[in-house]
């Protein structure tokens, strides 16, 4: 029985469906953009300030961190303010890519079960919602950025590749902890927890380069792949070149991420009608 049990499963399991999918859903934007609006426009249809409350808990956000700890950097208080202010923008939409990528099958399982429709297709409406978010909030960080006396110098153009790679692995990790969780739903209330440790040990509240030193802290801190995410990101904003091993790390993991999906999706594509 258990030998049966191991031929089925590698019946239904099929790598190339998972690429196919990923395509598949990548070349309808016009849908996965109509479902993320609507989401975006159920959220804040009965408010009065409606998308101006994104803005306003961002900055209530970097204003509180800089009142209390801006004091605590020695580079500064508006260093620090625009320092929080890019890092955290990213750091939201990252951390958004993870704990929607747990609930990205599940809350679409109505249309899983009723419409023959990618998957890739809810991935791509979570990150399409998420990126409307992050938009919106890097868009007030560069206010801040110039309105603290400073500007966006030639390095920045690095930002843009360091972009494309989160953009990537968003999918990856939407879809590959979107199978997870609809498989073992544990998983989302073990992200859920992680999540609240990643805050604290990702460089957003503190500043990286004023703690180098050798301990555990940055030894957790260098573990965390976030660290480096932010790193090739908000360094180039903050008019810094990325440290070269933050880029070897995110591309390590992109690859890994990447065969993590394929795995994953073509494992569980068949599956997921079920699970949900």
């Amino acid at each position: 029985m258990t030998t049966d049990r191991f031929t089925s499963s590698l019946a239904l399991f099929d790598p190339k469906l998972a690429i196919r999918d990923l395509i598949a859903g990548a070349r309808r934007p016009a849908l996965w953009i109509a479902f993320a609006s609507d989401e975006i426009q159920q959220r804040y249809r009965r408010s009065r300030l409606g998308f101006a409350w994104i803005v306003i808990s961002y900055v209530i956000f970097v204003a509180t961190i800089s009142l209390f700890f801006g004091n605590f950097s020695d580079l500064g208080h508006k260093y620090f303010t625009v320092y929080v202010a890019v890092n955290f923008a990213i750091f939201m939409f990252l951390m958004g890519n993870v704990t929607d990528g747990c609930a990205v099958f599940k809350v679409a399982k109505t249309w899983i079960k009723s419409a023959p429709l990618p998957h890739s297709i809810y991935v791509f409406k979570s990150i399409a919602r998420s990126l409307f978010v992050f938009g919106i909030n890097f868009v007030v960080a560069i206010v801040i950025l110039f309105l603290f006396g400073y500007s966006l110098h030639p390095v920045a153009l690095l930002a843009v590749p360091a972009f494309l790679v989160l953009l990537i692995n968003a999918v990856f990790v939407q879809t590959t902890f979107g199978y997870i969780a609809a498989r073992y739903p544990d998983v989302d209330h073990l992200i859920q927890s992680l999540m609240r440790i990643l805050y604290f040990t990702t460089p957003v509240l503190w500043v990286r380069d004023e703690h180098t030193a050798p301990g555990l802290r940055t030894t957790i801190s260098e573990l965390n792949p976030f660290t480096h995410a932010l790193e090739i990101f908000a360094a180039p904003i903050m008019g810094n070149t990325p440290d070269p091993k933050s880029w070897v790390i995110m591309g390590i993991l992109t690859v890994v991420m990447f065969v993590a999906t394929v795995c994953m999706a073509g494992a569980s594509h068949r599956r997921l009608a079920y699970w949900v």
